[in-house]
C-alpha cells in the first residue's frame, strides 16, 4: 500500500513545487499604461491660449520602471486645429528629465500639412528638453525649466531663439479643493514674448463632482493672468 501511495505524494510535492517555482520565476508586471481625455473650454498653455475654441486633449502613456513614453493631442471641436505631442521621460524620485516633440498643424488645411517635414524654415515640429522637480512633503514647491532647441522657434533672420521658460508652483488644499498656484516667465525673447517677462500667473483647482454612488467626475478650474500681453483667462475642464 505505501509502494502505491509514495509515487502518488512524490507527483503531487513536484507538482506544487513546479508551480511556486513559475511563480517565483514570473514576476508582475511593471509596465502600465494609463489613458485620459480632458474636455476643455479653450486651449491654453503657459499663459498662451492656442485655440479660443472648445478642444477634446487625449493622453496616453507606457510606463516601465523610471521611464515613461507617450502621446497629447489637442482637438478644437469647431475650428481647424490639431495638435499631436510626443514624449519621453525618465524620473529619478521627484526629478524628471523630459523630450517634448510638439507638433502642430498650422496650415488652414490639415490635410496639406508634412508631419515629416523637418526642415526648420517650414516645419511643424518643436523640440523641447525639460527638467522638473516636483516637490517633497518637506518643500511642496515644484520647478519646471524648458527650453526649445529645434523647430520653428526662430527669428526674423531664421536664427534658433532657444526659447526658455521657468515656472514655479505651489499645492494646497482648501476644503474638497486641491488648489496649484504658479508663475512662469520667459528667461528671453523668443516663442513666448518678445522679451524676459512674466506670462503665466494664476491657479488651477480640481474637485471631483458626485454624479451618482460609483461615478465622480474631476471637474477642473483655471484662472491665468499674463502680465507680458496684458490678458487674461478662465478655463474649465472635465477629465474621464
Amino acid at each position: 500500500m505505501m509502494r502505491k501511495i509514495l509515487p502518488g505524494l512524490i507527483a503531487m510535492q513536484l507538482l506544487f513545487t513546479g508551480q511556486a517555482v513559475a511563480q517565483e520565476e514570473v514576476p508582475e508586471s511593471k509596465v502600465s499604461i494609463d489613458y485620459s481625455v480632458d474636455f476643455v473650454s479653450r486651449y491654453l498653455w503657459r499663459g498662451l491660449l492656442f485655440n479660443g475654441n472648445p478642444n477634446i486633449q487625449p493622453t496616453i502613456s507606457l510606463t516601465a520602471g523610471g521611464f515613461s513614453i507617450g502621446s497629447w493631442g489637442s482637438y478644437a471641436i469647431s475650428q481647424d486645429y490639431a495638435e499631436i505631442d510626443l514624449f519621453a521621460t525618465y524620473s529619478i524620485g521627484n526629478l524628471s528629465l523630459t523630450l517634448y516633440d510638439y507638433y502642430n498643424e498650422i496650415e488652414s488645411d490639415l490635410e496639406a500639412v508634412d508631419y515629416f517635414n523637418w526642415k526648420k524654415e517650414t516645419t511643424g515640429h518643436l523640440l523641447e528638453g525639460t527638467i522638473a522637480w516636483a516637490g517633497s512633503d518637506n518643500v511642496p514647491l515644484s520647478v519646471t525649466l524648458a527650453a526649445f532647441f529645434y523647430g520653428y522657434d526662430t527669428d526674423a533672420n531664421g536664427d534658433q531663439n532657444y526659447s526658455t521658460y521657468l515656472e514655479l508652483g505651489y499645492p494646497v488644499k482648501i476644503g474638497d479643493y486641491d488648489i496649484n498656484f504658479y508663475i512662469g516667465g520667459a528667461l528671453n525673447e523668443g516663442f513666448y514674448h518678445h522679451e524676459a517677462n512674466i506670462v503665466n500667473v494664476g491657479f488651477k483647482t480640481t474637485k471631483e463632482v458626485e454624479i451618482s454612488d460609483r461615478f465622480k467626475l474631476p471637474v477642473s478650474a483655471t484662472f491665468t493672468l499674463n502680465p507680458a500681453k496684458e490678458d487674461i483667462f478662465f478655463v474649465v475642464g472635465i477629465t474621464l
